[in-house]
């Protein structure tokens, strides 16, 4: 199988049959290269070592001189319990601890020129998880330097993403020397932190895996040429990858797989005996979910990309499940043993992950320093899937049901004060909601605002504008200002991305003058109310800043956001009050205490979602 080169833009939506649908329109040249490698590679999985020799090719595609290299070393961050990352972790992630008898590693050999200079480096952080490689001479704009490194990478076990579980199984994450990004003048690397993810140039992969004989690999990309079999009982397998950020593989001897094509898309689901039912669900997850997000945000890969690998990670591997890599991502993070089929939460994990595929593996912002961009829109999409696929429902069990984006609202409601902007590293146990919850309820307001036909349309603008490069915040907020407005794009970002403000809009009736409506909070939308009378229904703007107070004479009823457009309003259940009733403002204190317990109870059962 082969991976064509074209591009197709999304550029307008139009409704087709009831459903909001993306088109495409021109076609348009490749994307150029900028960081490629060219990685031979020997798994050894008795000691789960990976030795290995790389051609790494940077391009300065930028207007200045580059005057050295830096590298991510990420397996250092795991090799022992005191590094910056296991300090911050725990060290645990998803409830998976780190096994100091099994701690992952990598150590750089030799770094050469392509004429065999011998080049130093040296770490930059105390972990080495960042090292700097000297150069000779800068690498002038258009210019591109390639070096030769050899290197061994020893995997943990796994507990956060990257590792080996039960001997045969093995999911490389992270696992070979990658550049950092230069971009305005500098590199755009940090040390590997617990919440920060990752951030990469785009390029193309040749990667060359030899595993012991019978091994089955999942990778980035499509198999190029035939598997050959080596004398010393080992077999090597050839991926090839154009216009990708990362490079990830999996294998183990007992991979099952299941094939389908979408379109001009063949997914693949690798999964393991016991695992076929839920690998079942991945696939038909998987199809529904492409079907969807090729119609609401454009081809997937904009059409450069012809295969996608699932792997259903193993019960002894959770922690390396629900990871998102390009071309590849893995389920069965969240799918304890034991959990019934009406819990879908491996139908949410599934299409969270999908939709990384648009929402970072495309359009590739800076996970470490805004991790809402990526996982913000992922998770908005994931809720939109949900709503098409399964009614909404996460849980549907014994006639009592709950939807993604309800579970959201309720881990925001936690910590609602929480600024979705911020660098990763600096949040805490607020991470979660920062580039989770929140994002997911702002977007979903921000859709019954605007209404989805806007809303996709700014969202097609921004991934067709924005694919295979790195925009910012500031980037998606000037194509919101241009496809909703100004005004939308200010509240948005200044009152919300921004903000620690919340929102809790109440009605009461303090005495026999009347209803009051007042807010809670400093986040001030524009609502609407529905005034109730004997003779029928009024809806009335309510500005913000101004009181609203209804008098007594003939109401029937009060109601603020009768349509639940301000999905960030922290307690929808005080915002109306029918005539004889008396809720007032200690209701809501009451009802969030008991939304946090019933959320922080969910929380536990799905053991933190997909992230720390």
């Amino acid at each position: 199988m082969r991976m064509r080169v074209r591009r197709v833009f999304l550029s307008l939506v139009v409704a087709a049959g009831g459903l909001l649908v993306a088109t495409p329109a021109a076609t348009a040249e490749a994307p150029p290269d900028v960081a490629s490698y060219e990685i031979g590679a020997v798994y050894e999985p008795t000691g789960h070592l990976i030795t290995a020799r790389e051609t790494a090719i940077y391009v300065n595609l930028t207007d200045t001189a580059i005057p050295d290299l830096v590298l991510h070393l990420y397996l250092n961050a795991f090799s022992g319990p005191d590094t910056l990352w296991m300090q911050e972790a725990g060290p645990v992630h998803r409830g998976y601890a780190y096994s100091p008898a099994y701690p992952g590693w990598s150590r750089i050999d030799e770094i050469l020129l392509e004429d065999g200079a011998v080049l130093d480096w040296a770490p930059i952080d105390d972990d080495a998880t960042l090292v700097r490689v000297d150069l000779p001479q800068p690498v002038q704009p258009g210019d591109s330097v390639r070096i030769e490194i050899a290197f061994q990478a020893q995997l943990p076990r796994v507990f956060a993403r990257t590792g080996w579980a039960g001997g045969d199984f093995v999911m490389a994450g992270q696992w070979f020397p990658k550049f950092g990004v230069w971009e305005k003048g500098g590199w755009n690397a940090y040390p590997f932190h617990a919440n920060s993810e990752f951030y990469a140039d785009f390029g193309s992969y040749d990667v060359a895996l030899t595993l012991p004989e019978g091994w089955r690999v999942g990778a980035t990309g499509v198999p190029a040429g035939e598997l050959v079999g080596n004398d010393d009982g080992t077999e090597t397998h050839t991926f090839h990858a154009d216009h990708v950020i990362d490079f990830a593989w999996s294998a183990s001897p007992r991979f099952r797989t299941l094939t389908e094509p979408s379109g001009d898309v063949e997914v693949t689901v690798f999964y393991l005996p016991g695992q076929r039912s839920e690998a079942r669900r991945v696939m038909a997850t998987v199809l529904q979910g492409l079907e969807l997000y090729q119609q609401w945000y454009g081809a997937y890969g904009q059409g450069l990309y012809d295969a996608l690998t699932v792997i259903v990670v193993p019960p002894d591997a959770g922690g390396a499940g629900g990871m998102e890599y390009p071309t590849l991502f893995t389920v069965g993070a969240t799918v304890p043993a034991g959990m019934p089929r009406c819990v879908r939460m491996l139908e949410v994990e599934t299409v969270h992950e999908l939709g990384h595929q648009w929402f970072q593996s495309m359009v590739a912002t800076n996970e470490a320093e805004e991790p809402w961009l990526d996982e913000g829109f992922t998770d908005y999409a994931a809720v939109r899937a949900m709503r098409e696929l399964d009614g909404g429902d996460v849980v549907a069990c014994g006639g009592w049901t709950l939807s993604y984006l309800a579970m959201q609202r309720m881990s925001y409601a936690i910590m609602p004060d929480t600024p979705m902007a911020g660098n990763a590293w600096e949040f805490g146990v607020e991470y979660a909601v920062a580039t989770y919850a929140k994002p997911v309820v702002a977007l979903s307001t921000l859709e019954r605002y605007v209404g989805e036909r806007a809303m996709l349309d700014f969202l097609g603008t921004y991934v067709d504008r924005y694919a295979f490069a790195h925009p910012s915040a500031d980037d998606v907020r000037a194509v919101m200002a241009e496809t909703l407005g100004a005004e939308t794009a200010a509240w948005f970002f200044d009152e919300v991305v921004n903000s620690d403000a919340t929102l809790d809009a109440q009605v009461f009736a303090p005495d026999a003058g009347g209803d009051t409506a007042v807010r809670q909070g400093d986040l001030c939308l524009p609502v609407t109310v529905k005034v109730t009378t004997a003779s029928g229904s009024e809806m009335v703007d309510w500005p913000c800043g101004e009181a609203f107070t209804v008098a007594a004479d003939d109401w029937v009823g009060v109601e603020v956001d009768p349509e639940r457009v301000v999905l960030l309003d922290l307690n929808l259940a005080n915002n109306s009050v029918q005539e004889g009733a008396q809720w007032g403002p200690r209701f809501s204190a009451r009802w969030v205490g008991a939304l946090v317990r019933v959320t922080q109870a969910l929380q536990s059962l799905f053991a933190g979602g997909w992230r720390r």
